[in-house]
This record gives C-alpha cells, structure tokens and sequence, in this order.
C-alpha cells in the first residue's frame, strides 16, 4: 500500500528553518514544491515507495530544480494495512555518528492517506555503521552438513564486517558463507574487491572470491573451483530492546539490520510479521501469545545472540527463519517452539543451529518436521514431547547432546526417527508414554548414556535395536504393557547407577546381554510374566539385587555368577521356590526374604547363615515363607 507524507505546513517549516538568507516574509505555499520519483524495494524501502524531494522554488520558474532540493524523504509501502510509513535520513551526529534513518509509523486516522505528526505512534532509529571486511577459511569435518556425502570434509568461506573492531570475525558479524566440500583451506585462494552501489550491494560494498589457484596466478584454475560472495556496506543498528505490540511496531522496525537488544513480538491482533532486512538480533528473539498471528518471517535473520522462542501463537502455520540462501541462522542460546497448534513444519527452521537446547512441544498439527541439518551437538537438551501427529523427528545430523533427551507423549511417533546418528547423550534419554512406539533400532548408533529410562509406551515389545550402547549410569524400564524381553544389547558392559525393570505386566525375560559384568544394582518389580533373567548371568557383585512381586518367577538360578550382594530384598514372589545363586558367598548389610509363599523358610534361613556377614537383630528379615516345607 502507497504511504504519503505529512502536511504542507510541517513542510514549509523545515524548509525555511535553516534559511537565514530567504526572506520568510516573500515565501508562500507556492514557492515549496516537490518531487516524486518511484523508490524501489531495497535500502530506503523494504516494500519500495516513493521518494518525496522537496524545497523551495527559489527561481519560481515553477520547477524543483536539484539545487533546490533541501529535505528528502521516503514514503514507503508497508506490511501492514493503514499503517503509514515515512521514512527520512538522519545526517552524521549525536544521535547516528555516521549517519542514518528514523522512520515513523502511524495509523491513519483521519483516512486521508497522509501520516500527519500527530499521527505518529512509533520512531525508530536505524545507524550506519561502517566497518572492514574479514573474511576467514573455516575447516569442516568429514559427514558434517553442507558435506554430509564426502569424508574428505571441506571448507567454509565466510565473510562480513568487523562491527567491533576487534580484527576478528564474530558469529554475529558473519555476513556472507560458501562451503567447499572435498577441499581444504590451503586449497584455496581470497581476494577482495570493492563492489560498487548495484544489485548486488544497493550502497556498494565489498566482493569476496575464493577460488583453487594451482599455477598461482591469481586466477581461477581452469575447471576449478571457485565462488563470490558479497559483504554490503547496509548495515543499520537499532541500539536497545524492542518490543512489537501492535503493526504500528512492526512497520516501524522495517529497514534495520542489526538489534543490539531483544527482540519481543507479543500482538494479539498482528495477522503477518515479516522483517525482510533484520539480520542480527543481539538478544533473544521471544514470538509469544499472537493469537492472530498466521506468518513469521524474518528471512535475512543469521543470528540471534539468546533464545529463539516461539511460543504459544494460536493460528501459526507458516514460520521461516534465516531462509536466505547459503545462510546459516546460528542461535547461541536455545531453540523453543511450543504450542503452536496449527504450524504443519519446521521446514522455515532448516538454516538454525542452536548452540544449548531445543524443545519442541505440543505442535499439534505438525506432521512434517523437515530437517534440521546444522543441529549436530547440543550443549543442553532436547525435548520433543506433546505432539499429536509427527511421525519423526528432524534430527539426523545430531550426534551429541551434553544434557537431557526427552520424547514423552507423542502420539504417532513408532520410534525415534531421526536420531540415527546419535551417540551420546549426557544426562537423560527418556522414552515415555508414546503411544505407537514400536522400534528403538534408530538408536543403534547410542554408545553411553548417563541414564536411559522407557516408560509407558503401550506398544514397544521389546528393547532390541540398541547395538552399540556400551554404559549407562541407570536403566530404568517400567510400565511398558506389550513388553516382552528387556536386553538384546550386547555392548553393554556397565551400568554404574543399576538396572531396574518394574510393572512390565507381559514382560517375560531379561536376556541378550553378554557383555554386562558391571551392575551397581538389579531391581525388578512387579512382572508378573518374568520367568527368565538369563542376561545377568555374568554378573558377580551387585551392591543391591531387590526382587519383588514377580509372580512367575520360580528361581534366581540365573544369577548363578552371583558371588557378594550388599542388600538382598526378596518378596512377595507367588512362585519363588529356590534361590538358584550357587556361588553367592556374602551378603554385606542385609538379608530380607519376606512373603514369598512358596520359598521354604528354612531354606532361607540355611542360605542366611552360610552367607549373611551383617547384624542379624538390624539386617536380617526371614518372614511369611512356606514355614511347613522341609529341606534335605
């Protein structure tokens, strides 16, 4: 929509202020003229406008002439319907150093197509700053995106302007990338241009080439490879917070490139925020409660120096950050999108690389979460948890994450798709109350974990497709209904923390589990189909071994490795009737065998004191057994 400008009189008033030499009183309306020439999308305009020049007619020959032009401004179209927006330069000075914009944005509100200066609701400063080019040859690692397919690696090209003069080239300061997949950094060559005011820069800036030079003569080998990326001199800085409450903020907002501040969209009535130039936000970027709001698009946008989070916006369906081609959306903190029931991807999310955490919750209506490419090593944790119809997860760069992995509550999601690369995760993997889960096999890459907990998934039959863990502090495995065996690991060898297998109702063996001689404890509770224990059978020491309400169990015969116990708890096992340890020889600090109804009492008591080294009167608990059973 075409935005005009304010009143004659406001005009006429800026034009005659700094005229000493004009005669104020020989002036009329007639002697101020202007100009107006179409303005193109770009440095003045995000949407193009006009450009407004505007001055006395000092010759009164009835033309602007150039030399009389004394104020210029950009009347710009904007995003946002009735929203007038007017934008003017802003000479070197206290307020921008070098120079730069203010716009103003206003509704209309009295419809005459003019933003008038009582009508201004919003100004906003935007400074250039000028700076030098750096640019830098990064090495990249082999099977790492962009060059996932080559396990030579390659080299990122990376460029942009030294906005704190520190001679080094920040993350926030990236401008411009290539990737060179196959070749390494000394491989290649880095020259610099200018690059004068066109399409490529609209105030001119600086081209970049890097390319394979051989024969060093400074240019490009034949059938070499090369490419050209450009660092424009457009940067403009908004200094401070800013919050977006209405689309009077958001027009205002239009043209800066840089927030030194966050960024807070909170606009119950904003149907469409896009900020087309915004590239850097120094703070965190927070997009919540926008119960209108059906687009967000911040495509430019490279960096965001907090959290991104996308919360709580009822009608969100399309949502693109850092979509600029070759642009990489580096977030330094954490990744937040969260219930946004009507958002069907995260395909707009492809460029983000979040150094901390990521949480994807309660986005009901994604089915299709795209890829996330640069996601490769969380310093926090990843959840995914809440969501009604997404199938897989878009994770299939992720190798590492240093804190918490959660997948609760997922109702179509059959396994952990997308994880397949996966190998380590700090603190804990949790599987919990997912409804179709039947397959744990895209975790076969996982080789330590600090905790592994399955819960609640109705479907899962077993724990078969995690090959490659080799330790876990804990494993924790409960209320999982279909579930029939617990093991099928066979690079398991320590679980420092214990295993503890309890109210799996179906579940009927703990087997397939060579490797594993390393327990601190074994607890399993309340399996009613539990017969075979056959993947303990290396184990020699356990500092607790807790065993109850196992009605099918008839004997611990699978234990029979099993030499020193520090608690021993058995009870309420129906079927118990032997002990089955052979070699158990000592049983530190305490003895408990209670209510297991077909375990003959003195056989408990002839075990006791063979192998029982604690005080009897505090340790020892030999009650309601088969009292009337003898023993040979």
């Amino acid at each position: 929509m075409r935005r005009m400008w304010g009143t004659w009189g406001a005009l006429l008033a800026l034009l005659t202020g700094g005229c000493d030499a004009i005669d104020l009183a020989d002036i009329t309306q007639r002697d101020a003229k202007t100009r107006v020439r179409p303005e193109p999308p770009g440095e003045h305009c995000e949407f193009g406008g006009d450009t407004v020049e505007s001055g006395l007619d000092l010759d009164r020959d009835g033309v602007l002439d150039d030399a009389e032009v004394t104020l210029t401004d950009y009347v710009c179209d904007s995003s946002v319907a009735n929203v007038l927006l007017r934008v003017r330069p802003v000479g070197p000075g206290e307020r921008c150093l070098l120079g730069g914009q203010v716009s103003h944005a206003g509704h209309d509100a009295n419809g005459n197509g003019l933003l008038e200066d009582e009508e201004i609701a919003q100004e906003v400063y935007a400074c250039d700053v000028m700076a030098p080019v750096l640019t830098r040859l990064r090495p990249l690692t082999a099977f790492t995106a962009p060059c996932d397919g080559d396990d030579r690696g390659g080299t990122a090209l990376e460029a942009g302007l030294d906005l704190d003069a520190d001679d080094a080239l920040a993350t926030s300061e990236l401008e411009a990338s290539h990737f060179f997949c196959g070749l390494q950094p000394a491989d290649l060559k880095v020259r610099h241009q200018p690059e004068p005011a066109g399409p490529n820069c609209s105030r001119g800036g600086t081209r970049v080439d890097a390319f394979q030079d051989l024969d060093l003569d400074d240019e490009v080998d034949r059938g070499g490879a090369s490419a050209t990326v450009y660092v424009c001199q457009a940067t403009r800085v908004h200094d401070g917070d800013f919050a977006v409450t209405g689309p009077v903020d958001l027009v205002a907002l239009e043209g800066v490139t840089h927030l030194r501040g966050e960024l807070v969209i909170s606009a119950p009535t904003l149907t469409d925020a896009s900020l087309p130039s915004l590239a850097v936000i120094e703070g965190g970027l927070t997009v919540r409660g926008n119960a209108s709001l059906r687009r967000l698009s911040l495509p430019a946008l490279r960096f965001v120096g907090g959290s991104a989070a996308v919360l709580s916006n009822a009608r969100l369906d399309a949502l693109a950050l850092g979509t600029a081609p070759d642009t990489l959306l580096v977030v330094e903190r954490s990744l937040l999108v969260e219930d946004n029931p009507m958002l069907p991807t995260l395909e707009g999310l492809a460029a983000v690389q979040p150094g901390d955490s990521i949480s994807l919750r309660a986005n009901n209506a994604l089915v299709d979460p795209g890829l996330l490419p640069y996601v490769h090593v969380l310093r926090g944790s990843l959840v995914i948890e809440d969501h009604l119809r997404m199938d897989r997860t878009p994770f299939i760069q992720l190798t590492q994450v240093h804190g918490d992995v959660r997948i609760a509550n997922n109702a179509a999601l059959s396994g952990p798709f997308g994880l397949d690369r996966l190998t380590d995760v700090g603190g804990t993997l949790e599987l919990d109350g997912n409804a179709v889960m039947e397959v744990l096999h895209p975790l076969a890459q996982l080789v330590s974990v600090a905790q592994l907990i399955i819960s609640s998934n109705p479907r899962l039959p077993d724990t078969a497709g995690l090959e490659r863990l080799a330790s876990a502090g804990r494993i924790h495995i409960q209320g999982n209904k279909a579930l029939v065996s617990v093991g099928d690991m066979p690079s398991l060898s320590h679980v420092t923390e214990g295993l503890s297998v309890k109210f799996n109702e179906k579940l009927q063996r703990v087997h397939l589990l060579p490797s594993l001689r390393n327990a601190a404890s074994v607890t399993l509770v309340g399996n009613a189909a539990l017969t075979n224990l056959e993947g303990l059978q290396q184990l020699t020491r356990l500092g607790t071994l807790e065993v109850q309400g196992n009605a099918a169990l008839t004997n611990l015969g699978d234990l029979a490795r099993l030499r020193e116990v520090e608690f021993l708890n058995l009870q309420g096992n129906a079927a118990l009737t032997d002990f089955g340890m052979a070699e158990l020889a000592r049983v530190s600090q305490a003895f408990v065998v209670v209510d297991n109804r077909k375990l003959p009492t003195c056989r408990a008591t002839a075990l006791a004191a063979g192998v029982f080294q604690g005080d009897p009167l505090a340790g020892m608990n030999i009650d309601q057994n088969d009292d009337a059973a003898t023993c040979p």
